[in-house]
């Protein structure tokens, strides 16, 4: 059985990609695609490996537009999925998989993961559809759409026949005298590079403007110096972007977040291992 995750923008789609992935055989190998800058163009990303952290840009600015960059998948893309289908990965994620299906190399290992015994998780907007329709060619895939379903609603939906595995969870925040930086905020400064709007990211978070804003404030007060650079509204529309200080911040906090998650997992394997697996109260959740 493989997964297809679709819907728009900002609907959550990673998010459930790898809460999903949390709840399937590991390893899990794979790509995930990260916001990592806005131009005048809109935000730009970088691609994943989650078998390394390594990461490529994907895109280029030249003359005010986006381009791809083709090195993110000679580099990073086709050696990672190359990878997780030679170790026979049981899980393995495509985020953003409509960034890759367009490179005729990566189309062929999609196809050919799709086709073999992992289980695949893809994440799509609706525009990638038509793109992506022949991996699912005499393949049983369930498709979850977040513009049709809640994020909540369709994690529950999922829980009801893919209960959670015994793991280990980590969360990391930063402490001075008191927390100054976590998953909140970092969710909040992501969605304001996406989105250019701190509005929007407030509205896509699911919280008032006002809870956002004091968000914010506590947040520049604490580091002691400027989340956005703010432009008012005018011909084409005003807006909010991350200073390079803030992009720095999410950068540094992604990049720890992600070490210490390996090392849980790591220690979590060597204390625990198969222990709890296929006990009565394991069959029983």
């Amino acid at each position: 059985m493989h997964y297809l995750i679709t819907g728009g923008a900002c609907r959550g789609k990673t998010t459930l990609a790898l809460w999903l992935c949390g709840r399937l055989p590991r390893p899990m190998a794979g790509l995930r695609t990260l916001c990592t800058g806005r131009c005048a163009a809109g935000p730009r990303f970088s691609l994943q490996d989650l078998a390394t952290g390594r990461q490529e840009p994907l895109d280029r600015e030249t003359a005010g537009q986006l381009s791809p960059r083709r090195e993110a998948m000679e580099a990073l893309a086709v050696p990672a999925l190359q990878d997780a289908a030679r170790q026979d990965t049981p899980t393995v994620l495509v985020d953003e998989a409509g960034r890759l299906a367009g490179d005729p190399v990566c189309r062929q290992l999609l196809a050919a993961l799709a086709g073999g015994a992992a289980t695949l998780v893809v994440t799509a907007g609706p525009g990638d559809l038509p793109l992506l329709a022949p991996l699912w060619d005499g393949n049983a895939v369930t498709r979850i759409d977040l513009d049709a379903v809640s994020l909540d609603r369709a994690q529950e939906t999922l829980a009801q026949t893919l209960p959670a595995p015994l793991h280990a969870g980590v969360s990391v925040r930063l402490f001075r005298e008191e927390k100054c930086f976590g998953a909140g905020p970092l969710q909040l400064l992501e969605l304001v590079g996406r989105t250019g709007s701190l509005h929007k990211a407030a509205a896509a978070m699911g919280m008032a403007y006002s809870k956002a804003w004091k968000m914010l404030g506590a947040l520049e007060a604490q580091w002691g110096f400027a989340m956005l650079q703010r432009h008012p509204g005018g011909v084409g529309g005003g807006g909010s972007l991350l200073t390079p200080r803030a992009w720095e911040l999410v950068a540094r906090y992604r990049a720890l977040r992600w070490d210490c998650d390996r090392a849980a997992q790591a220690a979590f394997d060597r204390h625990f291992g198969s222990f709890g697996v296929g006990t009565d109260a394991d069959t029983e959740i």
